[in-house]
């Protein structure tokens, strides 16, 4: 994907603030153990770790440090605060039926093509973004990375045109705060990306007793009836739509039938919304 505007990594720095409380800067100190940035007001410390600043709430931020210097196993400390999640799981082993029905060609992946800065939140191992954040290190590591969680993101105010997430918000344990923060950082709007709750293929899944319902990291599903009541409660201008991103050919067929009247919704994989800010 092709970025129009690129931040640097002077914009980059200052543009952070206490992922805790967003009108509190951040400084840059430096001691034994490295560099690191410090809250004016809580006096919390951020690490750089592999030259990443890691803005992970505290139980998690301790962790993922520990993880990356040691590659051991959880802290019993860090274990209790954040329960058995272990980041970086992206799908599934397919068995011989996955593997049928997702014949077909390409990628599937969204690639949208900004208009000016781009956040990339949950970017994992495919980042698009001027900046790009995730709760532990893709591979390769993106330029502009920052370790940080969807809910609690360390920039400024209007910080970006545009926030992008794409498959994220069903693993997030706080979507609605989540969307806050998306439209909190951006200046003119929010892309979320995620699961059809109403597709077709999700009943075949649980026919197979596998796919995204069985996920053990799934912990929402979302249809545009849901997203949209989301946005309307949260006062949010913006759409809420239903399309196919899947490579494969049997989804991509299932397309011909999307305009049917009041079923169509059911024989689109995925979900977009779209939210504006001006």
């Amino acid at each position: 994907m092709k970025i129009t505007t690129k931040i640097n990594s002077i914009e980059l720095r200052r543009s952070f603030v206490c992922p805790y409380d967003h009108h509190k800067l951040l400084f840059l100190s430096k001691n034994s153990e490295g560099k690191k940035y410090v809250c004016t007001l809580c006096k919390r410390e951020y690490p750089l770790v592999n030259k990443a600043p890691n803005f992970l709430p505290d139980g998690l931020r301790e962790w993922t440090t520990n993880q990356y210097r040691s590659n051991k196993t959880l802290s019993k400390k860090s274990e209790s605060m954040i329960g058995k999640w272990k980041p970086g799981f992206r799908g599934w082993s397919p068995n011989c039926w996955i593997k049928i029905l997702s014949f077909g060609v390409g990628e599937g992946r969204i690639t949208p093509i900004p208009k000016g800065s781009l956040l990339d939140v949950g970017c994992g191992d495919v980042a698009k973004g001027d900046v790009n954040t995730d709760v532990y290190f893709p591979s390769p590591l993106p330029e502009n990375f920052v370790l940080a969680t969807a809910e609690q993101l360390p920039f400024k105010d209007n910080s970006f045109d545009m926030v992008r997430s794409a498959y994220v918000i069903e693993h997030n344990l706080y979507p609605v705060e989540m969307i806050k923060e998306h439209f909190r950082v951006c200046k003119k709007q929010v892309e979320i990306y995620t699961d059809n709750s109403d597709w077709l293929g999700v009943y075949i899944y649980r026919l197979l007793n596998i796919g995204s319902i069985f996920h053990d990291e799934h912990y929402f599903k979302w249809s545009v009836e849901y997203f949209r009541n989301i946005l309307n409660r949260l006062n949010y201008k913006g759409k809420v739509e239903v399309f196919n991103t899947s490579p494969s050919i049997l989804v991509k067929m299932m397309s011909w039938f999307g305009k049917l009247p009041r079923i169509g919704i059911v024989f689109y994989r995925d979900l977009y919304a779209e939210i504006y800010k001006k």
